[in-house]
C-alpha cells in the first residue's frame, strides 16, 4: 500500500512539472516557491506596476521633462523586466542608476529630467530583485544589500522629489504642488497679496485651502512599502533614516 502510494506521489509531481497543456510556466514555479518568495514575487510585481503608474503620472504632470520617442521603449523595458536603455549624455554612456540619480536631481537645467528619475528608480529595482535572474525559489536566494540600498534611496529619492528645486528656485519635479504655488513661485511674494492675482486663484479654478496632490506620495510610498515587507521576509529590519542623513546623502558614483 505505501510503495502504491509513493508511486501515485511521484507520477502526480511530474504530471503537474511537466504537464504544459494543463499549467503555465508561473503555474509551476509558484508550486515549488517557498511561500516566502512567492510573497515577495508579489511585492515586486506591485513595485513594477507602481513605477510604471508613476512614469506616466509624472509625464502628464510634467509633460516637457521627458522624451517622447523614448517613452514607449522605457515601458517596454519595465514590463518585460529588462534593462538594455542607456542613455548618452553629455558624451558618456550612462549605466548605474547612481548615473541617472545624479542627472535627474542636478540643479542645473537638464533636458528630460523625469527620465533620468524613471530609470534610475528602475535600474536600481532591477538590482535590488534581480529581474533578469535565474527564478527564486527561496526568499534567502535575495540579495540583501541591494535590497537594503534600495529602501534607503528610495527614501532619499522620495524627499528630494518632495523638495528639491533647480538654480533659478523652481521645483526639479512638480506632483504634490498645486498650479497656484508653482505661480508664484515666478512672483515677488514679499507681498502676499499678490496671491490673489494668479490665474489659477483669479478664475476660481484653485483656492489656497486646496488640498495638495498625493497621489505621487501615495504611489512612492507604496513602492516603499513593498520592499519594507520584502526585507522582513529575508529577515532585516527596515530602518527609517533621519532628515539630516536624507539631506546629506549623495549619489556617489
Amino acid at each position: 500500500m505505501t510503495s502504491k502510494l509513493i508511486k501515485y506521489s511521484f507520477t502526480f509531481v511530474f504530471v503537474l512539472l511537466f504537464c504544459g497543456c494543463s499549467f503555465s510556466q508561473d503555474s509551476i514555479k509558484s508550486v515549488v516557491q517557498s511561500n516566502a518568495a512567492s510573497e515577495i514575487t508579489s511585492y515586486k510585481n506591485e513595485t513594477i506596476y507602481s513605477l510604471i503608474k508613476y512614469k506616466k503620472k509624472l509625464d502628464l504632470r510634467n509633460p516637457n521633462a521627458y522624451n517622447r520617442s523614448l517613452s514607449k521603449n522605457i515601458l517596454h523595458q519595465i514590463q518585460t523586466n529588462q534593462d538594455y536603455i542607456n542613455i548618452l549624455q553629455d558624451g558618456k554612456e550612462l549605466k548605474t542608476y547612481n548615473n541617472y540619480l545624479q542627472y535627474a536631481f542636478s540643479n542645473e537645467k537638464i533636458e528630460n529630467r523625469n527620465d533620468f528619475l524613471i530609470l534610475g528608480l528602475y535600474k536600481l529595482i532591477h538590482k535590488a530583485y534581480n529581474l533578469e535572474g535565474n527564478h527564486k525559489f527561496t526568499a534567502f536566494q535575495y540579495n540583501k544589500v541591494e535590497l537594503s540600498k534600495l529602501y534607503k534611496y528610495l527614501q532619499v529619492i522620495r524627499w528630494k522629489i518632495r523638495t528639491q528645486k533647480d538654480d533659478n528656485g523652481n521645483y526639479l519635479f512638480n506632483t504634490w504642488q498645486n498650479n497656484w504655488q508653482l505661480e508664484l513661485l515666478q512672483k515677488d511674494d514679499s507681498d502676499l497679496n499678490v496671491i490673489k492675482d494668479l490665474e489659477y486663484i483669479k478664475s476660481n479654478k484653485e483656492s489656497i485651502y486646496s488640498h495638495s496632490n498625493f497621489s505621487f506620495e501615495v504611489l512612492l510610498s507604496r513602492i516603499l512599502l513593498n520592499v519594507e515587507y520584502t526585507l522582513r521576509k529575508i529577515n532585516i529590519e527596515p530602518y527609517a533614516m533621519s532628515t539630516s542623513a536624507i539631506k546629506s546623502f549623495i549619489f556617489i558614483l
